[in-house]
């Protein structure tokens, strides 16, 4: 039985840490897409901010609405 729970145990750990992040969308990648141009820049009321800009600010806690 101590077995059985080990290997699923090792199993969920496994599945945790392979995880495919890629389809995963953080809070500040839908902001990004959400105020993107489409040129690579990010317009947030008026302002502008090239991509890596703007997850700076955004880090920083200057967005916010």
């Amino acid at each position: 039985m101590l077995l059985k729970a080990l290997k699923v145990t090792a199993l969920v750990a496994l599945d945790v840490l392979f995880e495919d992040t890629e389809n995963k969308k953080t809070e500040q990648d839908k902001f990004i897409d959400e105020h993107n141009d489409g040129t690579g820049n990010v317009n947030f009321f008026g302002d502008e901010y090239t991509e890596q800009e703007a997850r700076e600010a955004d880090d920083r806690g200057e967005f916010y609405y």
